[in-house]
């Protein structure tokens, strides 16, 4: 039988640090065990190795387990479930359907701007605060998880087929570390010179070394691993320097999401499309009531 962990007076302490952070950042909960663990290193109350975050991890565990943390509080991204199971009977279908009618309705706030906006992020543990403002400007977000694939690019060259005269524009979001940084690069080569693609923009937003130096981020041990080739090239153009996005503060990473956007959106024509859309978005609205009276249904 696996032995339970044991809550000493420092593992107390531990946890209070860590109820403190999610406190500080409610709004941005759930958050993952990396952007805790970074915060505790920031703060300069855990060392940045290893092991404190092997401990900071089954601290977290058993915290959720003991009831001392809610279950809401940290999301793994990494692990998904697929739910397939089907309805109980046609009567649920018929109701659930019912209440769905007309709702879920969205305008393309930027259809009529000159650029194609999309965001790419390296993780996909850090979706939830991108997608949660990019929702808001009807900014697709795409989640690279490593190098991408060729099959990957030819469905972003796909999506661009279909623009109407349209600037294209990539705004990157990765780790600055080997990978992170030649990531980006990799992408730009394989859409020009395999997959011909031409004319797009591509913004690194972060991290950039000034994030680093700016918000004294704590550097990342594991990423300047002397087998990995990249890792050469990084220490020669910017140092022994390795830090991942996970480490920026979420309220942080939030307001460069959005500065890099209204930086790229036209925010008039975007202020005339969100009000098409609430007076769309209320016709439906009376004209679901309408039919929903003459099925029978209250609203």
């Amino acid at each position: 039988m696996r032995r339970k962990w044991k809550w000493t007076d420092y593992q107390i302490i531990k946890l209070k640090w860590v109820l403190e952070i999610l406190e500080e950042l409610s709004a941005y909960k759930p958050l993952t065990l990396r952007q805790v663990y970074y915060q505790l290193v920031g703060k300069g109350l855990i060392e940045n190795k290893v092991s404190q975050y092997n401990m900071l991890s089954a601290l977290l565990k058993w915290a959720r387990i003991d009831g001392y943390i809610s279950w809401n509080d940290i999301e793994d991204r990494v692990r998904a479930y697929h739910d397939l199971s089907g309805w109980h009977n046609s009567d649920n279908f018929i109701e659930a359907s019912l209440n769905s009618f007309l709702k879920g309705y969205r305008r393309d706030l930027l259809q009529s701007q000159k650029k194609y906006l999309e965001i790419w992020i390296e993780k996909d543990a850090l979706t939830t605060i991108f997608t949660r403002v990019a929702h808001e400007y009807t900014v697709p977000v795409v989640v690279c998880r490593g190098f991408s694939s060729v099959s990957f690019l030819n469905e972003f060259k796909k999506r661009l087929k279909r623009l109407k005269n349209k600037e294209a524009l990539m705004l990157y979001f990765g780790d600055f570390d080997p990978s992170g940084v030649e990531m980006l690069e990799a992408m730009k080569i394989t859409l020009k010179d395999e997959l011909g693609v031409s004319g797009i923009k591509f913004k690194r937003i972060a991290l950039l070394k000034n994030d680093i130096l700016k918000y004294r981020l704590p550097h990342n041990p594991d990423a300047l691993k002397k087998t990995d080739t990249r890792a050469k090239k990084h220490i020669e153009a910017y140092g022994e320097v390795a830090v991942e996005l996970d480490a920026l503060r979420p309220d942080i990473l939030e307001g460069k999401i959005k500065h890099a956007l209204e930086k790229e959106i036209d925010m008039k024509m975007f202020e005339k499309e969100f009000k098409a859309y609430k007076d769309e978005l209320k016709k439906l609205k009376e004209k679901k009531e309408y039919i929903m009276k003459i099925l029978g249904y209250n609203v």
